[in-house]
């Protein structure tokens, strides 16, 4: 890790967070197999309770895009969008969400789609890009609860990103050991989070006393 200037801040050039928050400790390498794409929402990008990035470079096959509209690969076989079924996802058109697995016959390894952002700003990014409806839908098979406490979900079904990635690529290897090193990354994470809220709400020094 080196250091770069941002103002008067130090910040880590590696997870451009001032160096008080710097997250590259948390940090565990996973060589998974299927490949990770995630589309995150420009809101998202450089959130400080955000999981997408460090998903990104945990994980040795994965690309991370920001934007709102996005050019569809080339090919969009062997692709699938990591979704559920909602009233609010499905009035967009596309198929019905299945449970995770590998495609049959399939010759190449799967590339899954994951939206990043709120799951109202997910829906419109859905909306913007009609190749994403285009694609099938997988679904986590009952998912535990999620263990994102530093920041409020929208709904008590609802996961980080990096929770619903762990969670669908140990579904889809059948392999949940492989993905362990992710939790431990989610876990030092929320631990850095927490850390930083509670040196933020301790009281200044009274200089008069």
């Amino acid at each position: 890790m080196s250091v770069a200037l941002s103002g008067r801040r130090p910040v880590c050039d590696g997870c451009a967070r001032p160096l008080a928050g710097c997250w590259c400790r948390c940090v565990h390498r996973v060589d998974n197999h299927a490949k990770l794409l995630i589309l995150q929402d420009p809101d998202e990008h450089g959130h400080a309770k955000g999981t997408a990035a460090l998903l990104a470079r945990c994980l040795t096959q994965a690309e991370l895009r920001v934007g709102e509209r996005f050019e569809p690969p080339a090919d969009l076989g062997g692709h699938a969008l990591l979704y559920p079924d909602t009233p609010g996802g499905r009035s967009l058109g596309g198929p019905a969400a299945v449970p995770l697995s590998v495609p049959h016959g399939s010759a190449e390894p799967l590339t899954l789609i994951v939206l990043d952002g709120t799951w109202r700003r997910s829906r419109r990014i859905l909306h913007q890009n009609p190749w994403l409806q285009t694609l099938p839908r997988v679904a986590l098979q009952a998912p535990p609860p999620s263990l994102y406490s530093i920041r409020r979900a929208q709904a008590e079904s609802h996961r980080s990103t990096l929770e619903a990635c762990a969670l669908a690529l140990a579904q889809l290897d059948g392999d949940a050991a492989r993905y362990e090193p992710l939790w431990r990354a989610m876990d030092e994470f929320i631990a850095l989070q927490a850390r930083l809220a509670g040196v933020r709400a301790q009281p200044a020094p009274d200089d008069a006393r």
